[in-house]
């Protein structure tokens, strides 16, 4: 046991150095820092990261990144301090756990989460140290037993799940979620009522004790609870950009050093066009206040122009009539003609019905 803590202060000394290095605080310089008691540095790491996630400034604000890396000094610190004091065991179990003490196991979740936030060039690094220490504070949890089985196994799982079990993952997990997070509201309100009657300051909700072991207790259990939530889905967030900036420090190498486009084949893909078409949220958003009927994309003349192009609209009488070719300005009035004489001819036959052959003759009557 000894060894074994031995070997975790060595390993967070290694680490503290490579932070302090770059690290300033607000508050106090670092020497100042690593003499704070283990409650006053998880104290003040915990309410530097609280402000952080509260906090409305631009995550590449150089105030923001300071704080940053003032709340990963106090973190560490008091990770020095748990491994000094040899807060825990390998040999204990939850139960065995003082219940002022559940609260240090939150430590690698912190630091994972703020180590994120780092912006600047050595993002694969920091990207490595978070992993790191979201899998310390996963491995801590699955040993007491903290871990629900189905979170468990995608911890451990190598590889994409199929989508229909990712869906009901997310279903089941986010449920769970909820019902963590209404406890933990629950819980956080009777504290606030205890805190007020015994005349503490409510808004140190996180590391104020009421006095109520059982519910003290309850409350630092319920935000490890959320924390394994947040760290599942934290790890699998480093699992899909890690490998990404890995494969592009691997082309800036193949390229001394610079990041190329890729280069486009000439030769055609041999899938043909296609048309991307628009999801089913824009197809019901433009039919939102249309009526049922289908509406005109043309006017009357256009659709007729349309119709006599295609051949769905024939001029003349149609038939053999319309096959017939134009007729001549001549032939047109040839017809005029044929027309007058016509009604001469009729206006005759009028006549003669009117007055037969020899009604004329008054020695025939």
């Amino acid at each position: 046991m000894e060894d074994s803590n031995k070997q975790n202060s060595n390993e967070v000394n290694e680490t503290s150095k490579t932070t302090t290095t770059t690290t300033t605080t607000s508050n106090d310089n670092n020497n100042s820092i690593h003499d704070f008691t283990l409650f006053e540095s998880f104290t003040w790491g915990q309410k530097i990261y609280i402000e952080l996630d509260e906090s409305s400034m631009s995550t590449s604000d150089p105030e923001y990144q300071k704080q940053v890396k003032s709340s990963i000094t106090h973190f560490f610190t008091a990770s020095m301090n748990v491994s000094k004091q040899q807060i825990f065991s390998k040999n204990e179990e939850l139960e065995d756990i003082r219940t002022d003490s559940l609260k240090y196991l939150l430590i690698p979740y912190y630091l994972s989460e703020l180590y994120l936030k780092i912006t600047g060039s050595d993002r694969i690094k920091f990207l490595r140290t978070s992993k790191q220490k979201v899998l310390t504070f996963l491995q801590e949890c699955e040993r007491l037993k903290l871990i629900d089985k189905e979170d468990l196994e995608i911890v451990h799982r190598e590889g994409k799940s199929d989508p229909v079990n990712r869906r009901n993952e997310l279903v089941s997990r986010n449920k769970r979620n909820r019902e963590i997070k209404d406890k933990l509201a629950y819980t956080v309100k009777k504290r606030m009522e205890l805190l007020k009657a015994a005349g503490k300051d409510s808004s140190e909700i996180e590391e104020s004790d009421t006095g109520d072991e059982e519910l003290d207790r309850q409350f630092s259990l319920l935000l490890i609870n959320e924390a394994v939530f947040k760290a599942i889905g934290l790890l699998e967030t480093i699992e899909v950009e890690l490998p990404m900036l890995q494969q592009i420090e691997v082309i800036k190498e193949q390229n001394g050093g610079v990041l190329t486009p890729p280069k486009l084949s000439i030769k055609g893909s041999g899938i043909g066009n296609f048309q991307i078409l628009p999801d089913g949220r824009r197809i019901a958003l433009n039919n939102v206040f249309r009526p049922s009927h289908i509406l005109p994309t043309m006017t009357p003349q256009e659709g007729a122009e349309w119709d006599m192009h295609h051949g769905g609209m024939v001029k003349g009488k149609g038939g053999k009539e319309s096959e017939a070719k134009e007729k001549t300005d001549e032939e047109l009035d040839a017809e005029d003609d044929d027309d007058e004489k016509l009604r001469e001819k009729r206006n005759w036959d009028n006549y003669k019905e009117d007055n037969p052959k020899g009604w004329g003759n008054s020695l025939r009557r």
